[in-house]
């Protein structure tokens, strides 16, 4: 009786999982033999294209705040200095090389700042 209960267990769970995953949406398909099957929907969330903007907006966010503390003499100092250095530090001074947004965002800063 305990093995028949556990495979019932086992075929219920089957089913809240399937029933789970349809709830999202689902796409029918007629296979070539005539079975209609029903598969779940790919669901593209664009978790990667937030993360990729919210790492563009961090980085911008940063050389905003760094350019309007330091100031630009000294901020193109520093980047000077990366450029003299390793690939990595190179492409790390391309990266945070001042933009005019980057500018123009780090005057308006320290016009708030003082």
């Amino acid at each position: 009786m305990s093995d028949t209960f556990t495979q019932f267990e086992k075929r219920l769970e089957s089913l809240e999982r399937k029933h789970k995953e349809l709830a999202a949406g689902y796409v029918a398909r007629i296979n070539p033999d005539g079975l209609i099957t029903v598969e779940p929907k790919r669901q593209s969330n664009g978790m990667l294209v937030r993360l990729l903007a919210t790492a563009l907006l961090g980085l911008i966010g940063f050389k905003v705040i760094t350019l309007s503390v330091v100031g630009p003499v000294v901020y193109q100092g520093r980047i000077d200095a990366l450029m003299s250095g390793t690939s990595f530090e190179q492409a790390a001074a391309w990266i945070m090389q001042a933009d005019p947004l980057s500018r123009h965002l780090a005057t308006l800063l320290s016009g708030l700042i003082g």
